[in-house]
């Protein structure tokens, strides 16, 4: 079982806990980023669920990015760090 960290979040309880579960998920499926990112933006379908146009990064780097209100987590699971984001 892989842990699960939020290092920083701008959104619903509910909706951090719905990411939580998508990422650990994708990390248990598949260890390449890419496709991690993929089961996380598309197969989990957060366009089609929380309006679109959400990025998904899955790297062990920092970064900052500009998103929109309520709309943006970094978290762990295990050794991967992703960041999920929407901005229009």
């Amino acid at each position: 079982k892989s842990d699960s960290k939020i290092i920083i979040a701008d959104m619903s309880d509910e909706m951090q806990r719905e990411v939580l579960q998508c990422g650990f998920l994708a990390v248990n499926m598949y260890e390449d980023g890419l496709d991690i990112a993929s089961y996380i933006k598309k197969i989990i379908e957060f366009d089609r669920r929380h309006q679109p146009n959400w990025h998904c990064i899955v790297g062990n780097c920092s970064s900052h990015v500009t998103h929109n209100d309520s709309c943006y987590i970094s978290f762990d699971v295990g050794n991967k760090h992703i960041v999920l984001f929407k901005m229009n």
